[in-house]
């Protein structure tokens, strides 16, 4: 029963692609204070009449491991009231996470409905028996 609850449980993470390294992301942001930026990279933003230049991809001295950090894909670049631009990173929550708890949820009041029918089921066959066995004098 715990092989095949927890082969239902990954393959709910599966279906759902969560990756857990990831569940709450924090965007990863050029410092020029504690970064050295390796590439610039050019992008258009509604409202601006030249392409604005930004730091793509750069080493973050904090970083102990030394890989290169890029701009993330997704965001976007954005130019704010007040003529100045800012990245605009999307929702940091992986939604995901929320199917794979209603998933495990919906496992837990299965699991809870299959006990109570076979516990009931069980009751009624020994009520049975004991019914039959009874001799009566």
């Amino acid at each position: 029963m715990m092989v095949v609850c927890n082969a239902v449980f990954l393959f709910g993470i599966w279906v759902t692609g969560l990756n857990f390294e990831r569940l709450v992301r924090t965007p990863d942001i050029y410092d020029s204070r504690q970064d050295i930026c390796l590439r610039l990279a050019y992008q258009h933003v509604p409202g601006s009449e030249n392409p604005v230049q930004f730091c793509s991809e750069w080493l973050n001295l904090a970083d102990p491991t030394g890989k290169t950090h890029t701009f993330q894909k997704d965001a976007q670049l954005k130019q704010g009231a007040d003529g100045s631009f800012y990245f605009d990173y999307g929702p940091f929550v992986d939604y995901r996470l929320f199917a794979v708890g209603a998933f495990v949820v919906g496992i837990i009041v299965c699991g809870i409905r299959v006990t109570r029918h076979v516990v009931n089921r069980y009751r009624m066959r020994l009520e049975a028996a004991a019914r039959h066995s009874v001799p009566t004098h």
